[in-house]
């Protein structure tokens, strides 16, 4: 306990001599785009209780300890799934990654970390020329793996998974999380609603009868039960979110990209434009997302559809 409260009393004393919070609403707001992972935790109540699960020492966190990051939203254009905390002294960085396995994660994760510590050194007026070492948050990566995959490591390292051994002058370890620490824990709990949700929509499609039997489900076994219940009346704006995730979760990159372009030519984005032209322009619009154009900017050069654009980069997962 006396190393508990030494360290509160060593975070209250930098506290009052900095500022790093990135949102001034204690609970953000929520947008379309947000996954079911992030409509969860970026409510305080929530957070909190992750943060127990990834910190039980710290027994005297409280909700008003909880500020959420901001990060960078250029990296995915599509659902997202990432979520950023700052609690006593430390940023954590997590990502919900679905049941395709990709080491990439290990890529977003270090963007995510350099442009919030900028973002930190920046507010904070930091002079990264000075001879003394400037004070930076403790980072603490994790990603929460809601998929299948039998081989289950307890880190990923960017000098391995990346690298392969070929560079050490660069680090990044980041924690995996497949379920909770105990039977019945907010993780243990969304995990097991991740597994409800595939059930469901393999048996219901997507449809709002399949959002209601499987909230009521839900419920009736104690998994996030508060958080469903207290959303009942979103039942229909939830069923987008809840079916958009498992529908990509169980896509193949392979699948939306070759969706992507039959949409293309079914749908006649394009007037009088052929078969080969649209699949010239598909490559030239990923090759200019990949050097860092954004959507508008593309389809402006291309005079193309930004949605046909989107889909076609999404398709790649270019960002």
């Amino acid at each position: 306990m006396t190393g508990t409260s030494s360290y509160q009393n060593e975070y209250k004393s930098k506290e009052s001599q900095t500022t790093t919070l990135i949102n001034d609403d204690n609970e953000p707001k929520y947008t379309i785009k947000d996954s079911v992972f992030r409509h969860i935790f970026l409510k305080p109540k929530y957070a909190l209780q992750l943060y127990r699960v990834l910190h039980p020492e710290d027994t005297e966190v409280a909700e008003e300890d909880i500020s959420y990051l901001t990060l960078v939203r250029e990296i995915t254009d599509g659902i997202r799934n990432d979520l950023g905390l700052y609690i006593r002294g430390r940023y954590l960085i997590l990502i919900e990654a679905q049941s395709t396995w990709s080491v990439n994660i290990l890529v977003r994760l270090f963007i995510y970390l350099a442009e919030t510590w900028k973002n930190h050194i920046v507010r904070n007026g930091l002079d990264v020329f000075s001879s003394k070492a400037v004070d930076l948050p403790v980072p603490e990566l994790y990603v929460v793996y809601t998929g299948s995959r039998k081989t289950r490591p307890e880190y990923l390292k960017l000098s391995e998974d990346i690298f392969h051994g070929r560079c050490e002058g660069v680090e990044l370890r980041v924690r995996m999380l497949y379920n909770g620490e105990e039977k019945g824990d907010i993780l243990d709990q969304y995990v097991a609603f991740t597994e409800e949700v595939d059930t469901y929509y393999k048996k219901y499609g997507r449809t709002k009868e399949g959002a209601e039997r499987l909230i009521a489900h839900c419920v009736e076994r104690g998994i996030l039960a508060e958080y469903l219940l207290s959303r009942k009346e979103e039942v229909a704006d939830m069923l987008d979110v809840i079916f958009d995730d498992s529908i990509h979760r169980s896509k193949s990159p392979e699948q939306l990209q070759r969706e992507a372009y039959e949409a293309a030519v079914d749908e006649g984005r394009w007037t009088g434009v052929k078969e080969g032209a649209l699949k010239k322009a598909r490559e030239t619009a990923i090759r200019l997302a990949r050097m860092g154009m954004d959507d508008v900017m593309i389809a402006k050069a291309l005079e193309a559809d930004l949605s046909q654009v989107k889909r076609w980069i999404q398709a790649e997962k270019v960002r």
